[in-house]
């Protein structure tokens, strides 16, 4: 019966941390790490539903539009590859501009 209940206990905690540990990951991902432990202690598998909906910080979502674009010359917000016109200030990025 004790052997039972150590396994039991064993598993308990192996399926806690696994769920802390995920939590944290996808935080990291995200720019959120502090969030990440938070949840993953408070909340366990509740918080790693929460981090995968959570969208990632402006920080992260720039650095990501920037490694499949450019920064504009003119407000240095991302620009996807190929365009002509900045979706943000909306000035002409064409090399001789009008």
């Amino acid at each position: 019966m004790a052997v039972g209940v150590g396994i039991a206990t064993l598993l308990s905690l192996a399926f806690t941390v696994a769920a802390v540990w995920v939590s944290v990951h996808l935080g990291n991902k995200k720019g959120m790490v502090a969030l990440g432990w938070i949840l993953g202690i408070l909340l366990g598998w509740i918080g790693v539903v929460i981090m995968l909906v959570i969208p990632a910080s402006a920080e992260v979502q720039r650095r990501e539009a920037l490694e499949h674009g450019f920064a504009c010359p003119y407000c240095q917000e991302p620009v996807r590859d190929g365009a002509t016109v900045c979706p943000h200030c909306r000035r002409d990025l064409r090399a001789g501009g009008s």
